[in-house]
């Protein structure tokens, strides 16, 4: 039940309340019309108990603090006077608040990995570690003054600092269930996967748009690498949409025999039993002359009809280049089949168009094919310069 100035909430006994204004509308009409306004007016409400855990919890961790600054500050004034008769005091004891901070950064480290025992492991050792080494710098330092005593007591700072921070940290620990530790290992894993493959593919992505725009020569041998192998699979892909049979792992066009006439029985033997059937070889016909050598047949998804020879394809404009040979091949052998083209001066432009498309023709069109050949012509020229 809600509480307003007509009704009023009651009160539990052994509950706290406080005194809180509220609004409430309030509306008035006049000739017709409604005007509304907002009515402050006070309320209690009870208040929640004191929450003593979370006040604790407040103070120990900041006596952990306090208690942790004292302790840097002691340790680093050991260590700074220990290190100044070496070095120079301001770096000295720079170097002192080393000491404290690692074993802190440790623990948190240790904080972190809670949930993965062998990561806390190797994080709890090493904070372990730090320690010890900064108490045996305090008590060396003591021993150098003779005042021994003084250092194991100084070097006790920061093992008390140590042990609040490990019991404040311990507050949040929870000894997790084999199978919940192993689930969330699990989608650490695959969030942590994600991430490196996202980050070493912009870096790849950024390095390759940087070789692009510089055009180096390496790279758009890669890119052309890459290119005619990718014209090689698409070559080499067998078409399953027409019927080929498997013959030693190639698809080879299978023409269909034609079919062999029912040769009569000899007289006297009556009426031939056997008879041809649809798919069988058909006996063996009497031997004939050796026929002209058939050429092999083409490899599936020419085109061809069945039962007909395919005709070889046409050749290529500047000769026929094996798939896999490069940019600089072709442009080679163009400038050794057209001497006009090899000579050193700038093309015109109709034969640098001609040179381009015998290109186009051996590798395929691509981006900036015409600029390409064009260097690649001049660097050949160049060559041969050199050689001659």
């Amino acid at each position: 039940m809600s509480q307003t100035p007509e009704t009023p909430q009651p009160r539990q006994p052994g509950v706290r309340y406080r005194k809180v204004t509220r609004y409430r509308e309030e509306t008035t009409v006049i000739d017709g019309r409604p005007s509304t306004r907002r009515v402050p007016y006070l309320a209690y409400v009870p208040v929640p108990p004191c929450d003593w855990d979370e006040i604790i919890r407040r103070g120990v961790t900041g006596v952990a603090i306090v208690v942790t600054v004292l302790a840097a500050a002691g340790t680093t004034a050991s260590i700074g006077g220990l290190l100044s008769r070496m070095l120079h005091p301001a770096v000295a004891y720079a170097v002192g608040v080393v000491f404290t901070s690692s074993w802190l950064a440790c623990l948190g480290v240790e904080h972190i990995e809670r949930v993965d025992a062998k990561r806390a492991q190797r994080a709890r050792a090493g904070g372990w570690v730090a320690l010890l080494i900064s108490m045996g710098s305090v008590i060396t330092y003591g021993d150098q003054l003779h005042q021994l005593p003084a250092g194991v007591v100084g070097s006790c700072l920061d093992l008390l600092a140590k042990g609040l921070w490990f019991l404040v940290m311990g507050l949040d620990r929870v000894n997790l269930d084999p199978g919940v530790a192993h689930w969330v290992t699990q989608e650490e894993q695959a969030l942590a996967g994600r991430f490196l493959l996202g980050t070493r593919l912009a870096r790849l992505n950024r390095r390759a748009a940087a070789m692009r725009a510089v055009e180096t020569p390496e790279f758009r041998a890669a890119e052309a690498i890459l290119n005619e192998a990718g014209q090689a699979r698409q070559i080499a892909a067998p078409d399953t949409s027409g019927q080929a049979a498997e013959v030693s792992g190639q698809a080879v066009q299978t023409p269909p025999e034609p079919p062999v006439p029912p040769v009569p029985p000899p007289s006297g033997q009556g009426p031939s039993l056997s008879k041809t059937v649809t798919g069988q070889p058909p006996a063996p016909p009497a031997p004939v002359p050796p026929a002209a050598p058939v050429p092999p047949a083409a490899p599936v998804g020419a085109g061809a009809p069945t039962g007909q020879a395919t005709p070889p394809p046409a050749p290529q404009a500047g000769g026929a280049h094996p798939i896999g040979q490069s940019i600089a091949a072709t442009v080679r052998d163009l400038l050794d089949k057209n001497p006009a083209w090899a000579v050193d001066a700038p093309l015109e432009e109709a034969e640098m168009e001609a040179m381009t498309d015998a290109v186009r023709q051996a590798h395929g069109d691509r981006k900036g094919l015409q600029e390409t050949t064009r260097r690649t012509r001049d660097r050949e020229l160049k060559k041969r310069r050199k050689t001659a």
